[in-house]
């Protein structure tokens, strides 16, 4: 019988490595005015699109200073 739900394993694996790489997520994020600012004048200085893109290279920075990521 015929199962509109059902999902092949290549169909499955195709959709599951669709999604990899970026995680979007809602996320509220509080801080004062004075560190966005300082987090808009690093993106101009960086050229980064976005403050999304610029807090990326900043943890990516840290992290690699901390020895956490290579």
């Amino acid at each position: 019988m015929w199962n509109k739900d059902f999902v092949t394993k290549e169909e499955r694996e195709r959709r599951r490595n669709a999604g990899v790489g970026v995680i979007k997520s809602a996320v509220t994020i509080t801080m004062p005015a004075t560190y966005w600012s300082v987090l808009q004048q690093l993106q101009t200085e960086l050229g980064k699109k976005n403050a999304s893109e610029t807090m990326m290279y900043c943890i990516l920075e840290i992290a690699t200073e901390k020895g956490i990521e290579s």
